[in-house]
Protein backbone atom coordinates (compact mmCIF):
# COMPACT_ATOMS: atom_id res chain seq x y z
CA UNK A 1 0.00 0.00 0.00
CA UNK A 2 1.42 3.38 -0.96
CA UNK A 3 -0.46 5.62 1.45
CA UNK A 4 -1.17 5.03 5.10
CA UNK A 5 -3.14 6.92 7.68
CA UNK A 6 -1.17 7.15 10.89
CA UNK A 7 -1.95 8.46 14.35
CA UNK A 8 -5.29 9.55 15.72
CA UNK A 9 -7.55 11.26 13.18
CA UNK A 10 -9.67 13.89 14.98
CA UNK A 11 -12.42 13.80 12.37
CA UNK A 12 -13.03 10.11 13.06
CA UNK A 13 -13.66 10.92 16.72
CA UNK A 14 -16.19 13.47 15.48
CA UNK A 15 -17.89 10.83 13.32
CA UNK A 16 -18.01 8.51 16.29
CA UNK A 17 -19.53 11.34 18.30
CA UNK A 18 -22.18 11.74 15.60
CA UNK A 19 -22.89 8.01 15.74
CA UNK A 20 -23.41 7.92 19.49
CA UNK A 21 -25.50 11.12 19.30
CA UNK A 22 -27.89 9.35 16.92
CA UNK A 23 -28.09 6.33 19.22
CA UNK A 24 -28.76 8.52 22.26
CA UNK A 25 -31.45 10.46 20.42
CA UNK A 26 -33.09 7.21 19.32
CA UNK A 27 -33.24 5.64 22.77
CA UNK A 28 -33.67 8.73 24.93
CA UNK A 29 -36.06 10.74 22.76
CA UNK A 30 -37.49 8.96 19.71
CA UNK A 31 -38.42 5.75 21.56
CA UNK A 32 -39.76 7.70 24.55
CA UNK A 33 -42.12 10.26 23.03
CA UNK A 34 -45.77 9.35 22.35
CA UNK A 35 -46.67 7.71 19.05
CA UNK A 36 -49.19 10.33 17.95
CA UNK A 37 -49.56 12.69 14.99
CA UNK A 38 -49.02 16.40 15.44
CA UNK A 39 -46.99 18.43 17.89
CA UNK A 40 -43.28 18.03 18.72
CA UNK A 41 -43.67 14.31 19.39
CA UNK A 42 -45.33 13.75 16.02
CA UNK A 43 -42.56 15.69 14.29
CA UNK A 44 -39.86 13.61 15.99
CA UNK A 45 -41.59 10.34 15.11
CA UNK A 46 -42.03 11.41 11.48
CA UNK A 47 -38.56 12.85 10.83
CA UNK A 48 -36.16 10.69 12.85
CA UNK A 49 -37.20 7.01 12.51
CA UNK A 50 -33.72 6.15 11.21
CA UNK A 51 -31.88 7.51 14.25
CA UNK A 52 -31.15 3.89 15.19
CA UNK A 53 -28.76 3.78 12.19
CA UNK A 54 -26.11 5.45 14.32
CA UNK A 55 -25.11 1.83 15.02
CA UNK A 56 -24.51 1.39 11.28
CA UNK A 57 -22.19 4.40 11.32
CA UNK A 58 -20.33 2.67 14.15
CA UNK A 59 -20.03 -0.44 11.96
CA UNK A 60 -18.62 1.53 9.02
CA UNK A 61 -16.13 3.24 11.32
CA UNK A 62 -15.16 -0.08 12.89
CA UNK A 63 -14.61 -1.64 9.48
CA UNK A 64 -12.51 1.36 8.43
CA UNK A 65 -10.33 1.40 11.53
CA UNK A 66 -9.89 -2.36 11.92
CA UNK A 67 -9.47 -2.88 8.19
CA UNK A 68 -6.88 -0.11 8.12
CA UNK A 69 -4.88 -1.66 10.94
CA UNK A 70 -4.91 -5.05 9.24
CA UNK A 71 -3.96 -3.60 5.86
CA UNK A 72 -1.07 -1.66 7.36
CA UNK A 73 0.25 -4.69 9.27
CA UNK A 74 -0.59 -7.54 6.89
CA UNK A 75 3.11 -8.35 6.35
CA UNK A 76 4.04 -8.31 10.05
CA UNK A 77 5.34 -11.63 11.36
CA UNK A 78 3.29 -11.24 14.55
CA UNK A 79 0.20 -10.15 12.61
CA UNK A 80 -2.43 -11.66 14.92
CA UNK A 81 -0.97 -11.41 18.44
CA UNK A 82 -0.93 -7.62 18.95
CA UNK A 83 -4.17 -7.25 17.01
CA UNK A 84 -6.13 -9.55 19.30
CA UNK A 85 -4.46 -8.32 22.49
CA UNK A 86 -5.31 -4.72 21.61
CA UNK A 87 -8.88 -5.61 20.64
CA UNK A 88 -9.32 -7.54 23.89
CA UNK A 89 -8.01 -4.60 25.90
CA UNK A 90 -10.40 -2.25 24.10
CA UNK A 91 -13.58 -4.33 24.29
CA UNK A 92 -13.44 -6.85 27.12
CA UNK A 93 -12.71 -4.91 30.35
CA UNK A 94 -15.76 -2.63 30.24
CA UNK A 95 -17.91 -5.34 28.65
CA UNK A 96 -17.12 -7.86 31.42
CA UNK A 97 -17.53 -5.22 34.14
CA UNK A 98 -20.93 -4.22 32.75
CA UNK A 99 -21.97 -7.87 32.49
CA UNK A 100 -20.89 -8.46 36.09
CA UNK A 101 -23.02 -5.54 37.25
CA UNK A 102 -25.94 -6.87 35.23
CA UNK A 103 -25.68 -10.36 36.75
CA UNK A 104 -25.40 -8.87 40.25
CA UNK A 105 -28.31 -6.44 39.92
CA UNK A 106 -30.56 -9.02 38.23
CA UNK A 107 -29.86 -11.42 41.10
CA UNK A 108 -30.72 -8.70 43.63
CA UNK A 109 -34.02 -7.95 41.80
CA UNK A 110 -34.76 -11.59 40.98
CA UNK A 111 -38.10 -11.47 42.78
CA UNK A 112 -39.26 -8.57 40.58
CA UNK A 113 -38.09 -9.67 37.12
CA UNK A 114 -41.67 -10.07 35.91
CA UNK A 115 -42.95 -6.74 37.22
CA UNK A 116 -43.09 -3.40 35.41
CA UNK A 117 -39.89 -1.60 34.51
CA UNK A 118 -37.69 -4.18 36.24
CA UNK A 119 -38.80 -6.83 33.73
CA UNK A 120 -37.82 -4.65 30.75
CA UNK A 121 -34.48 -3.76 32.28
CA UNK A 122 -33.28 -7.04 33.77
CA UNK A 123 -34.99 -10.12 32.53
CA UNK A 124 -35.38 -12.73 31.37
CA UNK A 125 -31.94 -12.96 29.80
CA UNK A 126 -29.97 -15.28 27.58
CA UNK A 127 -27.81 -17.86 29.38
CA UNK A 128 -24.81 -16.23 31.04
CA UNK A 129 -22.37 -18.26 28.96
CA UNK A 130 -23.94 -16.84 25.77
CA UNK A 131 -22.99 -13.31 26.80
CA UNK A 132 -19.49 -14.45 27.75
CA UNK A 133 -19.02 -16.07 24.32
CA UNK A 134 -20.70 -13.23 22.37
CA UNK A 135 -23.41 -15.65 21.26
CA UNK A 136 -26.41 -13.68 22.53
CA UNK A 137 -27.43 -12.74 19.00
CA UNK A 138 -28.47 -16.33 18.31
CA UNK A 139 -30.67 -16.37 21.41
CA UNK A 140 -32.17 -13.02 20.45
CA UNK A 141 -33.23 -14.55 17.13
CA UNK A 142 -34.60 -17.64 18.87
CA UNK A 143 -36.62 -15.65 21.44
CA UNK A 144 -37.58 -12.88 18.97
CA UNK A 145 -36.46 -10.02 21.21
CA UNK A 146 -33.31 -8.16 22.22
CA UNK A 147 -33.43 -9.37 25.81
CA UNK A 148 -33.00 -7.19 28.91
CA UNK A 149 -32.44 -3.54 28.10
CA UNK A 150 -29.42 -3.47 30.43
CA UNK A 151 -27.50 -5.57 27.90
CA UNK A 152 -29.46 -4.89 24.69
CA UNK A 153 -26.61 -2.85 23.14
CA UNK A 154 -24.32 -5.88 23.32
CA UNK A 155 -25.92 -7.40 20.20
CA UNK A 156 -23.71 -5.15 18.08
CA UNK A 157 -20.60 -6.39 19.85
CA UNK A 158 -21.38 -9.95 18.76
CA UNK A 159 -21.16 -8.81 15.13
CA UNK A 160 -17.92 -6.97 15.75
CA UNK A 161 -16.28 -9.89 17.55
CA UNK A 162 -17.20 -12.25 14.73
CA UNK A 163 -15.83 -9.67 12.28
CA UNK A 164 -12.56 -9.60 14.24
CA UNK A 165 -12.23 -13.36 13.79
CA UNK A 166 -12.81 -13.42 10.02
CA UNK A 167 -11.41 -10.16 8.64
CA UNK A 168 -7.74 -10.79 9.54
CA UNK A 169 -7.79 -13.98 7.47
CA UNK A 170 -9.25 -12.25 4.40
CA UNK A 171 -6.80 -9.36 4.50
CA UNK A 172 -3.79 -11.56 5.28
CA UNK A 173 -4.22 -14.17 2.57
CA UNK A 174 -6.00 -12.37 -0.28
CA UNK A 175 -3.48 -10.68 -2.63
CA UNK A 176 -3.51 -6.90 -2.18
CA UNK A 177 -4.69 -6.18 -5.71
CA UNK A 178 -7.61 -8.61 -5.24
CA UNK A 179 -8.81 -7.24 -1.90
CA UNK A 180 -11.22 -4.63 -3.38
CA UNK A 181 -12.70 -7.24 -5.73
CA UNK A 182 -13.31 -9.64 -2.84
CA UNK A 183 -14.77 -6.89 -0.66
CA UNK A 184 -17.13 -5.63 -3.37
CA UNK A 185 -18.26 -9.18 -4.18
CA UNK A 186 -19.07 -9.87 -0.53
CA UNK A 187 -20.83 -6.51 -0.13
CA UNK A 188 -23.06 -7.33 -3.12
CA UNK A 189 -23.81 -10.84 -1.86
CA UNK A 190 -25.07 -9.73 1.56
CA UNK A 191 -28.33 -8.06 0.40
CA UNK A 192 -29.02 -11.11 -1.80
CA UNK A 193 -28.64 -13.27 1.27
CA UNK A 194 -31.05 -10.98 3.16
CA UNK A 195 -33.50 -11.31 0.27
CA UNK A 196 -33.29 -15.11 0.54
CA UNK A 197 -33.95 -14.92 4.29
CA UNK A 198 -36.85 -12.51 3.75
CA UNK A 199 -38.55 -14.78 1.20
CA UNK A 200 -37.95 -18.21 2.67
CA UNK A 201 -37.42 -17.66 6.40
CA UNK A 202 -39.19 -14.39 7.33
CA UNK A 203 -36.61 -13.90 10.08
CA UNK A 204 -36.47 -10.14 10.20
CA UNK A 205 -34.71 -9.99 13.59
CA UNK A 206 -32.15 -12.43 12.20
CA UNK A 207 -31.42 -9.92 9.43
CA UNK A 208 -30.70 -7.26 12.02
CA UNK A 209 -28.42 -8.99 14.53
CA UNK A 210 -26.40 -11.71 12.73
CA UNK A 211 -23.17 -11.04 10.87
CA UNK A 212 -24.00 -12.70 7.52
CA UNK A 213 -26.89 -10.24 7.15
CA UNK A 214 -25.01 -7.12 8.28
CA UNK A 215 -21.49 -7.76 7.00
CA UNK A 216 -21.94 -5.33 4.11
CA UNK A 217 -21.81 -2.38 6.52
CA UNK A 218 -18.55 -3.50 8.14
CA UNK A 219 -17.01 -4.46 4.79
CA UNK A 220 -17.92 -1.05 3.38
CA UNK A 221 -15.67 0.44 6.05
CA UNK A 222 -12.84 -1.94 5.10
CA UNK A 223 -13.23 -0.93 1.46
CA UNK A 224 -12.92 2.73 2.47
CA UNK A 225 -9.73 1.87 4.37
CA UNK A 226 -8.32 0.29 1.23
CA UNK A 227 -9.27 3.25 -0.97
CA UNK A 228 -7.55 5.86 1.22
CA UNK A 229 -4.40 3.74 1.39
CA UNK A 230 -4.07 3.09 -2.33
CA UNK A 231 -2.48 6.09 -4.05
CA UNK A 232 -4.60 6.35 -7.20
CA UNK A 233 -8.03 5.99 -5.49
CA UNK A 234 -7.06 8.43 -2.76
CA UNK A 235 -5.81 11.01 -5.25
CA UNK A 236 -9.06 10.65 -7.20
CA UNK A 237 -11.11 11.14 -4.03
CA UNK A 238 -9.11 14.21 -3.03
CA UNK A 239 -9.51 15.80 -6.48
CA UNK A 240 -13.21 14.96 -6.91
CA UNK A 241 -14.79 16.26 -3.74
CA UNK A 242 -17.72 17.68 -5.72
CA UNK A 243 -18.60 14.19 -6.93
CA UNK A 244 -18.44 12.86 -3.38
CA UNK A 245 -20.81 15.60 -2.24
CA UNK A 246 -23.13 14.84 -5.15
CA UNK A 247 -23.14 11.18 -4.14
CA UNK A 248 -23.85 12.18 -0.55
CA UNK A 249 -26.87 14.23 -1.63
CA UNK A 250 -28.24 11.30 -3.64
CA UNK A 251 -27.68 8.93 -0.71
CA UNK A 252 -29.40 11.38 1.66
CA UNK A 253 -32.37 11.49 -0.73
CA UNK A 254 -32.55 7.70 -0.53
CA UNK A 255 -32.44 7.89 3.26
CA UNK A 256 -35.33 10.37 3.10
CA UNK A 257 -37.27 7.83 1.05
CA UNK A 258 -36.60 5.17 3.69
CA UNK A 259 -37.70 7.64 6.38
CA UNK A 260 -41.06 8.16 4.69
CA UNK A 261 -41.82 4.77 3.20
CA UNK A 262 -39.69 2.20 4.99
CA UNK A 263 -39.32 3.24 8.60
CA UNK A 264 -40.60 -0.01 10.12
CA UNK A 265 -37.40 -1.79 11.08
CA UNK A 266 -38.97 -5.21 11.38
CA UNK A 267 -41.19 -5.56 8.30
CA UNK A 268 -40.12 -3.11 5.59
CA UNK A 269 -38.93 -4.97 2.49
CA UNK A 270 -37.09 -1.89 1.20
CA UNK A 271 -35.11 -1.52 4.39
CA UNK A 272 -34.35 -5.18 4.97
CA UNK A 273 -33.31 -5.90 1.38
CA UNK A 274 -31.37 -2.84 0.22
CA UNK A 275 -31.93 -0.25 2.98
CA UNK A 276 -29.10 -1.47 5.21
CA UNK A 277 -26.71 -1.40 2.25
CA UNK A 278 -27.92 2.07 1.24
CA UNK A 279 -27.28 3.43 4.73
CA UNK A 280 -23.85 1.78 4.68
CA UNK A 281 -23.07 3.61 1.41
CA UNK A 282 -24.34 6.86 2.94
CA UNK A 283 -22.07 6.61 5.97
CA UNK A 284 -19.14 5.38 3.88
CA UNK A 285 -19.50 8.41 1.61
CA UNK A 286 -19.60 10.70 4.65
CA UNK A 287 -16.49 8.98 6.00
CA UNK A 288 -14.59 9.40 2.72
CA UNK A 289 -15.45 13.10 2.57
CA UNK A 290 -14.31 13.68 6.13
CA UNK A 291 -11.07 11.74 5.56
CA UNK A 292 -10.07 13.20 2.19
CA UNK A 293 -11.34 16.79 2.36
CA UNK A 294 -8.91 19.36 3.69
CA UNK A 295 -11.63 21.84 4.64
CA UNK A 296 -15.37 22.36 4.46
CA UNK A 297 -18.43 22.40 6.67
CA UNK A 298 -18.48 18.65 7.35
CA UNK A 299 -14.81 18.59 8.29
CA UNK A 300 -15.25 21.61 10.56
CA UNK A 301 -18.22 20.03 12.32
CA UNK A 302 -16.36 16.76 12.88
CA UNK A 303 -13.46 18.70 14.41
CA UNK A 304 -15.67 20.32 17.06
CA UNK A 305 -14.13 19.51 20.42
CA UNK A 306 -17.35 18.50 22.26
CA UNK A 307 -18.32 16.14 19.44
CA UNK A 308 -14.83 14.65 19.33
CA UNK A 309 -14.80 14.10 23.09
CA UNK A 310 -18.19 12.44 22.90
CA UNK A 311 -16.70 10.14 20.28
CA UNK A 312 -13.75 9.31 22.52
CA UNK A 313 -16.02 8.15 25.37
CA UNK A 314 -18.61 6.66 22.99
CA UNK A 315 -18.03 3.01 23.94
CA UNK A 316 -18.86 3.63 27.59
CA UNK A 317 -21.86 5.77 26.64
CA UNK A 318 -23.11 3.05 24.29
CA UNK A 319 -22.82 0.30 26.89
CA UNK A 320 -24.40 2.23 29.76
CA UNK A 321 -26.99 4.58 28.31
CA UNK A 322 -30.07 2.32 28.14
CA UNK A 323 -29.61 0.86 31.62
CA UNK A 324 -29.02 4.24 33.26
CA UNK A 325 -32.04 5.81 31.57
CA UNK A 326 -34.34 2.98 32.63
CA UNK A 327 -32.91 2.89 36.15
CA UNK A 328 -33.46 6.63 36.51
CA UNK A 329 -37.07 6.52 35.33
CA UNK A 330 -37.81 3.36 37.29
CA UNK A 331 -36.28 4.43 40.60
CA UNK A 332 -37.49 8.05 40.48
CA UNK A 333 -40.83 7.80 38.66
CA UNK A 334 -41.60 4.08 39.06
CA UNK A 335 -42.14 3.46 35.33
CA UNK A 336 -40.44 2.82 32.03
CA UNK A 337 -38.93 5.78 30.15
CA UNK A 338 -41.72 7.78 28.51
CA UNK A 339 -41.53 11.53 27.93
CA UNK A 340 -45.01 12.98 28.37
CA UNK A 341 -44.35 15.92 30.73
CA UNK A 342 -41.60 18.07 32.18
CA UNK A 343 -40.86 15.61 35.00
CA UNK A 344 -40.20 12.82 32.50
CA UNK A 345 -37.96 15.09 30.44
CA UNK A 346 -36.02 16.20 33.51
CA UNK A 347 -35.30 12.60 34.51
CA UNK A 348 -34.14 11.84 30.97
CA UNK A 349 -31.76 14.83 31.05
CA UNK A 350 -30.44 13.67 34.43
CA UNK A 351 -29.93 10.18 33.03
CA UNK A 352 -28.02 11.61 30.07
CA UNK A 353 -25.76 13.64 32.35
CA UNK A 354 -25.11 10.61 34.54
CA UNK A 355 -24.30 8.47 31.51
CA UNK A 356 -21.83 11.00 30.15
CA UNK A 357 -20.17 11.43 33.54
CA UNK A 358 -19.79 7.71 34.18
CA UNK A 359 -18.52 7.11 30.64
CA UNK A 360 -15.93 9.87 31.04
CA UNK A 361 -14.75 8.44 34.36
CA UNK A 362 -14.62 4.98 32.85
CA UNK A 363 -12.55 6.21 29.92
CA UNK A 364 -9.98 8.16 31.93
CA UNK A 365 -9.52 5.84 34.92
CA UNK A 366 -10.44 2.38 33.63
CA UNK A 367 -10.44 1.93 29.85
CA UNK A 368 -7.60 4.21 28.79
CA UNK A 369 -4.89 2.70 31.07
CA UNK A 370 -5.77 -0.80 29.88
CA UNK A 371 -5.72 0.29 26.23
CA UNK A 372 -2.33 1.92 26.77
CA UNK A 373 -1.01 -1.35 28.20
CA UNK A 374 -2.43 -3.24 25.22
CA UNK A 375 -0.51 -0.97 22.86
CA UNK A 376 2.73 -2.03 24.52
CA UNK A 377 2.36 -5.13 22.34
CA UNK A 378 3.64 -3.74 19.07
CA UNK A 379 3.65 -5.11 15.54
CA UNK A 380 6.96 -6.36 14.18
CA UNK A 381 8.07 -5.49 10.67
CA UNK A 382 8.46 -8.33 8.24
CA UNK A 383 12.16 -8.65 9.01
CA UNK A 384 11.99 -7.92 12.72
CA UNK A 385 11.46 -10.47 15.49
CA UNK A 386 7.99 -10.61 17.00
CA UNK A 387 7.36 -8.39 19.99
CA UNK A 388 7.91 -10.14 23.30
CA UNK A 389 5.26 -10.49 26.00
Amino acid sequence: MNIRTQGRIPELDGLRGLAISLVLFCHYVYNSVPVAPGGPAGFIRAVFPLAWSGVDLFFVLSGFLIGGILLDQREAENYLKPFYIRRACRILPLYLLWLGLFFTVSWMFSAHLHQGWQAELLGPACPKWAYLLFAQGFYMVKSWNFGPHWVTPTWSLTLEEQFYLLSPLVIRFVPVRRIPHVLISLILLVPLFRLFIYIYYHGTLLMHVLLPCRADTLLMGVLCAYLVRAERPRCWLEKNQSRLYAALIILLAGAAYLTVYANNLWTSFELLFLGYSWLACLYACLLLIVITAKKGLLVSVMRLRPLRYLGIIAYGVFMMHMAINELAHGLILGKEPHITNWADGSVTIAALGTTLLLAALSWHFFEKPIIRWGHSFSYASEKSPPASG
